[in-house]
């Protein structure tokens, strides 16, 4: 078996990189499309979403980002997170040269994990309470690492 060619594994990333894109824009779309559907009233397409996110999120109000006067169907360390993925998608195709290299050092991981873990724990701890700026920023970062690793693995390994 010979090893994976630059050529091989562009080929891969043609079918993974469309389907990580539609996906996570479809996440994002919905999330941010959901207060518009609230204010014009489409209150079952909104609450299928509100229903379908509330399997991944606490969804605490007082924890939510509010768009016209209707709190997001996801807190804003959620939002990042998703927000970030699709950064770390779309940046995926520009970091192919590097992948082997980014692939092996994948404990680059625990970074963001780390940084996250902190944020929780300190404010659980009552040490220093996170804020919506060190959620956002803290799931921002997790996202985009999370995007980034997942859209070269699977280009990878496809």
């Amino acid at each position: 078996m010979r090893p994976p060619t630059i050529r091989d594994e562009s080929r891969s990333l043609q079918w993974v990189f469309p389907l990580l894109i539609i996906s996570i824009a479809v996440c994002c779309t919905a999330i941010l499309l959901f207060p518009w559907l609230v204010h014009w009233g489409s209150f079952h397409l909104a609450s299928g979403i509100w229903y379908i996110f509330s399997h991944v999120c606490h969804q605490e109000v007082a924890r939510c980002l509010i768009l016209w006067g209707v709190s997001l169907p996801v807190c804003t360390r959620c939002l990042a997170i998703y927000l970030g993925g699709f950064l770390g998608v779309l940046i995926a195709p520009f970091c192919r040269i590097h992948a082997a290299w980014l692939l092996s050092h994948s404990n680059f991981l625990f970074g963001p994990v780390i940084v996250v873990g902190m944020d929780v724990g300190l404010d659980i701890a009552g040490i220093w309470p996170n804020t919506g700026l060190s959620r956002a920023g803290t799931g921002g970062i997790l996202g985009v690492a999370l995007g980034l690793y997942t859209t070269l693995g699977l280009g990878r390994k496809s």
